[in-house]
Formats: C-alpha cells, sequence, structure tokens
C-alpha cells in the first residue's frame, strides 16, 4: 500500500512540475517580447514628437493600429483583450 501511495505522490509532482516549467517558460516568452514592444513604442513616440512637438500619444491605441511587430490575424483579439484589460483593470 505505502509503495503505491509513494508511486502516486510521484506522480503528481511530475505533474506539477512539468506544469509550472510550462508556466516558466510563458513568463520568459512574455517577458522578451515585452521589451521590444516597449522599445518600439517608446521609439514610435519620439518620432512623434519630433514632428509634431504638441501631440499627445495613447500607447495603448498605437498598440490597436498595427505600429507593433505584425500579429497573426488570428492574434487580434488577444492584444485588443489585453489593452482593453490593461485600460480599465487596476
Amino acid at each position: 500500500m505505502a509503495k503505491e501511495e509513494l508511486q502516486h505522490i510521484k506522480k503528481e509532482i511530475e505533474k506539477e512540475m512539468s506544469h509550472l516549467r510550462d508556466l516558466y517558460n510563458k513568463i520568459n516568452s512574455m517577458e522578451r517580447r515585452e521589451k521590444p514592444e516597449r522599445y518600439g513604442i517608446k521609439y514610435l513616440e519620439e518620432q512623434l514628437r519630433k514632428k509634431y512637438p504638441g501631440l499627445s500619444v495613447d500607447k495603448s491605441l498605437l498598440r490597436l493600429v498595427g505600429t507593433m511587430p505584425y500579429n497573426h490575424p488570428s492574434k487580434d483579439r488577444d492584444v485588443i483583450r489585453q489593452v482593453v484589460t490593461e485600460l480599465h483593470v487596476k
């Protein structure tokens, strides 16, 4: 009986470790994508301000109008959902 319990516990631990590895990889992937996006928006904002000094720039709007790196159309809902969440959930 104790041997079966140990096997069960080991399997559960392996599942959890796998899940944690997946989450860790997802976080790393998101962080890698976030940095270039931030710098891209900042660069674009600087360029717009040079051309139009008094312009107020809405960074979330820039993401929606396609100034960010190409996103496959199937990701549009995710991008819009993320921007809306950033704007209204604090």
